[in-house]
């Protein structure tokens, strides 16, 4: 009796775990594909089969699709659409009473989808070292986004040390964890924790709260244009006081961003951040950051990064600009 029930259960292991692979993609070539759709993101579907295990189909060659599975669809627009995919003709997809065309899809993920594999992100590592003066440079960075329905959460970091024998060592550190809703009409709203310590602008410590709005102008399979607007208030202590100023600041961002799937992947971001200073009159901060990564192979990347940090109006007279570049081999997922 139990080796009976014992076969009876994988038995219906192996039912249910056939049974989870029920949706389909046809492919322009007239090809139709058996598995189950984990998620869609710049311009990649990513599909679990039987056979070939874990693909990743471009979404420009997908005709038509179908799932059971209940999904959050994000359009170009900005608009939202919940519901199973249902088979539409050629170049759409059914959720619920509307037809959508495929072109317009950007996004697409499960709603009962695991913790995990709504995690995308990357880890950068770079080092050098010159015989002279015995100069070693480590950088390193991260970033993880989880997106769940109606809301996004990310957690970035970046850090860069400085060690030789003719000078002190020099570092820098920025982190920053960020919540934001995802409203109607491209537009969305949230806070940012954000940490930052440089050396070189003579920073010890700089703790900061945001609150912002953003909407993207311009958003696709390959490209995003966002604009950002919000408030901070920001907790700041150099090395040379023994005290901590607190002080406010507007915020007037714009991110670009630009992706490449075909092989090998090219990723470009550029960032620009102006905080004009509510509390000391004159004073102005700007963040601008450039980032690019170029595919070595599967998953592993090569980064670039170029970043510059101005202050019109320090606290004293220490430097007012800091900027570098870093390369880095980054491993994303």
């Amino acid at each position: 009796m139990p080796i009976k029930l014992a076969g009876l259960l994988l038995l219906l292991g192996a039912g249910v775990a056939q049974a989870q692979k029920t949706d389909s993609v046809w492919i322009r070539n007239g090809d139709r594909i058996t598995g189950e759709v984990k998620s869609l993101s710049r311009a990649l579907l990513q599909y679990s089969t039987d056979d070939l295990g874990t693909v990743y189909i471009e979404w420009e060659k997908v005709e038509r699709i179908s799932s059971p599975t209940y999904f959050e669809v994000y359009l170009k627009s900005g608009a939202k659409f919940y519901g199973n995919l249902g088979v539409a003709a050629p170049g759409g997809v059914i959720i619920g009473a509307d037809t959508l065309p495929l072109r317009e899809i950007v996004a697409m993920s499960p709603i009962q989808q695991r913790v995990l594999q709504r995690l995308t992100g990357y880890l950068d590592l770079g080092f050098s070292y010159q015989k002279a003066h015995k100069t070693s440079q480590l950088s390193t960075g991260g970033k993880v986004v989880y997106r769940g329905p109606g809301a996004e959460t990310t957690f970035e970091i970046t850090s860069f040390l400085e060690d030789r024998d003719d000078a002190v060592k020099t570092s820098r550190l920025s982190a920053a964890l960020m919540e934001r809703i995802l409203l109607g009409n491209r537009w969305s709203a949230g806070v940012i924790l954000g940490y930052d310590q440089n050396d070189e602008l003579d920073l010890e410590a700089r703790q900061r709260l945001v609150g912002f709005g953003a909407r993207n102008l311009t958003q696709s399979n390959h490209i995003t244009l966002r604009l950002t607007g919000g408030l901070v208030v920001a907790r700041e202590r150099y090395f040379f006081a023994d005290t901590t100023s607190t002080g406010w600041e507007g915020l007037l961002g714009v991110t670009f961003n630009a992706f490449r799937y075909d092989r090998p992947k090219l990723d470009v971001t550029v960032s620009s951040q102006t905080f004009p200073s509510f509390s000391v009159a004159g004073r102005v901060r700007m963040q601008n950051d450039l980032r690019v990564s170029y595919e070595l192979v599967k998953d592993f990347m090569l980064t670039t990064t170029l970043f510059d940090s101005y202050d019109s109006k320090p606290p004293a007279d220490v430097e007012k600009n800091d900027f570098g570049t870093t390369l880095a081999i980054t491993w994303s997922f």
